[in-house]
């Protein structure tokens, strides 16, 4: 199974809004992104956010790159400051690639559950946009098998 982790992409917050949404560098950014991903052909049964807005406005950014069977869904234990542990223990239970999108220090300390077994393992570094592939070898042991950010496609 492949685990793929993104981080939302550059958020602003304007004096009107209630929460932070996507940046104009932010979308352009992720949608970048999302176009070099549909060259290498993912397909997912499942796209989660944290149902925040910013998360929402990545996942359906990226969706426009990604083959998904079923529709953009908020999923809880993304958010900022939850416990890794649920969310480990919930991913054990999926057989099918799936796409999360989240936020830090989540994503960050997520990879170093996964990973090293261990949260405050600084594995790698979620910038805004950040996108991860995880493979899982084994039955609870997991590898990197890409890591992908969006500047890496700027011109």
């Amino acid at each position: 199974m492949r685990l793929y982790l993104a981080r939302h992409g550059e958020s602003i917050v304007k004096e009107n809004m209630h929460e932070p949404s996507l940046s104009e560098q932010g979308k352009k950014d992720i949608l970048l992104l999302a176009t070099f991903l549909k060259t290498i052909n993912i397909r997912v049964s499942n796209i989660f956010h944290s149902g925040k807005l910013r998360t929402q406005q990545t996942a359906e950014l990226l969706s426009t790159g990604i083959t998904c069977a079923t529709a953009i869904q908020p999923i809880a234990g993304l958010d900022p400051s939850d416990d890794v542990t649920l969310m480990v223990n919930e991913i054990m239970k999926w057989e099918y690639d799936t796409l999360l999108v989240g936020h830090l220090p989540f994503m960050s300390k997520f990879v170093g559950k996964l990973i090293a077994d261990n949260e405050y393992k600084e594995i790698m570094f979620f910038y805004p946009g950040s996108f991860v592939c995880l493979e899982q070898v084994e039955d609870s042991n997991w590898v990197i098998e890409y890591a992908l950010h969006p500047r890496l496609f700027r011109l």
